[in-house]
């Protein structure tokens, strides 16, 4: 199968990046639908209609879609049943698909609302701290753990790039594959209980995250975690089924 490079986990030189002698950041822009089924509809009917009518969509830039389904989930999360992520270069590119997609994509959005009535509807910057091993085939499905964050007392935005230089060197040494990438609220995006920003980490599938958990768990145990300058809540894990990849060809 054709290889295709998937927005959200590959570097492209012409995405933007904030660089010094150690370190750049590559940024993305991300939307997220908060979704519930319809009465009668089922999540395969979800995935059916969006890999036929909307991968037949010809957005005039790059623009990929995820569809995720919550599987390690709380009873205050929202009870949502699946959601909606798309991914663009930016801002202005994201921007731009929204002005294509209002006078182009009426009808692919009326048979998705047929299938799912949105509560939300909001914009995310996107920095990837960690780049994955491997790359993915268009229409994979894997795994993404959301931690939410708070600053500890002292420590900012200014920590970050020397903090995830020592998170790099320690995935390194537990051999994890995926990738990390750091969630800021935009447009769209709940004002009240927010928490500083979210940490997304991939994983091939639920098995490697249970390794992953493990291997933090004994490195605590043995007080060799490194040190971390937020206070994250515990990961909400959900399945994630990509519909749709930007070719790099």
């Amino acid at each position: 199968m054709k290889k295709l490079s998937i927005l959200i986990l590959f570097a492209i030189s012409s995405l933007t990046s904030y660089a010094d002698d150690h370190q750049s950041y590559t940024t993305y822009t991300g939307e997220v639908l908060q979704c519930n089924l319809q009465d009668g509809k089922e999540v395969d009917d979800v995935l059916k209609m969006v890999k036929k009518d909307w991968y037949a969509l010809d957005y005039p830039v790059p623009y990929e879609g995820w569809v995720l389904t919550p599987t390690l989930y709380a009873d205050n999360d929202g009870g949502y049943d699946l959601f909606w992520a798309g991914f663009a270069f930016n801002n202005t590119d994201m921007g731009s698909t929204l002005d294509w997609f209002f006078e182009n994509g009426t009808k692919v959005f009326s048979k998705w609302e047929n299938l799912v009535s949105c509560a939300s509807w909001s914009h995310w910057d996107i920095f990837e701290a960690r780049r994955p091993a491997s790359e993915l085939v268009e229409g994979d499905s894997n795994v993404w753990a959301f931690h939410s964050c708070n600053f500890k007392d002292g420590k900012g935005v200014s920590d970050l790039r020397a903090n995830d230089m020592i998170w790099n060197k320690y995935l390194d040494g537990i051999d994890h594959s995926g990738g990390v990438w750091r969630w800021w609220a935009g447009g769209g995006s709940n004002t009240q209980d927010t928490p500083d920003y979210y940490v997304n980490i991939s994983f091939s599938n639920m098995n490697e995250f249970g390794q992953y958990r493990d291997a933090r768990l004994k490195a605590m145990m043995d007080g060799k975690l490194p040190e971390q300058i937020a206070d994250c809540a515990p990961p909400r894990v959900y399945a994630a089924n990509n519909i749709k990849a930007i070719s790099t060809n």
